[in-house]
């Protein structure tokens, strides 16, 4: 989960530091671009390079568009803003839709401090339902080599949607957030987190989740329960100060359940 989101903060900081690249094409006419821009590399060691592909109806009206959008930080190791050394390549392909949707899929294949990962991360925004919520979808699937040779693997998919606070002026969003995760460990052995009830994320609140459940399966097969509360209305989401893990007891005794307050 750290790794991906790395790679995907790498990716949003790139695409924020380009803006009239991923401008979308569907908001202004035609021949409003202007000539393409040589893109920004924020690691001044690293190689960026797209090609934008205006995507157009019979009418010759552009509705939407293709971006493939490559950050190569070479072979030998190119030191970013963050300290991290990196060689190898991320490649992203940008579709935009009518209606202001996008699709970003990247491949990777990058050593970072000498581990190499191989993979892809995908993000998908839309609007869902009949009062068009903001809707995210998230899938990503990554090989970790590390420097012994050993490998581990990691998958996941994730939903966010923006459940109440769609209106830009609306001062508390919350987001639910639904879909789980796998890992397997350079032994073979599997673990699992899924998401059993769906996750809250108010922004009046500081800390944590306000209602859901998580289920986690470890490499040794041990269940053990996160729980956030139950969700009723969104008018009765409160803010939590912690949350409630229960896993087996030791050789075969009852459940133990502990509550876990929140860091301040």
């Amino acid at each position: 989960d750290n790794t991906a989101s790395d790679l995907t903060g790498i990716l949003d900081d790139y695409t924020a530091a380009n803006p009239t690249i991923f401008a979308d094409p569907t908001l202004k006419a035609a021949s409003a671009d202007p000539l393409p821009p040589i893109a920004l590399a924020l690691d001044k060691c690293a190689t960026v390079t797209y090609v934008k592909t205006p995507v157009k109806n019979a009418n010759l009206e552009v509705t939407g568009a293709t971006i493939v959008f490559t950050i190569d930080f070479g072979t030998t190791g190119c030191v970013g803003v963050d300290g991290k050394a990196r060689r190898g390549k991320i490649v992203s392909t940008y579709t935009w839709v009518k209606l202001g949707g996008w699709t970003r899929t990247s491949t990777v294949d990058m050593y970072q401090s000498d581990i190499h990962y191989v993979g892809y991360l995908t993000s998908t925004f839309g609007v869902t339902g009949t009062n068009n919520h903001a809707y995210l979808t998230e899938a990503a699937a990554l090989v970790v080599t590390e420097k012994d040779g050993t490998t581990k693997s990691w998958n996941s998919n994730r939903q966010r949607e923006l459940v109440e606070g769609n209106s830009p002026t609306a001062l508390v969003k919350i987001w639910k957030i639904t879909g789980s995760s796998g890992f397997t460990n350079k032994a073979g052995e599997k673990s699992t987190y899924t998401i059993t009830n769906p996750l809250y994320r108010s922004t009046a609140c500081k800390n944590g989740f306000v209602a859901g459940t998580i289920v986690t399966v470890s490499t040794a097969g041990v269940t053990t329960t996160i729980e956030y509360g139950a969700f009723t209305t969104y008018a009765a989401i409160t803010c939590k100060d912690g949350f409630t893990i229960t896993k087996p007891g030791a050789a075969g005794a009852p459940s133990v359940s502990s509550f876990i307050k929140f860091g301040k």
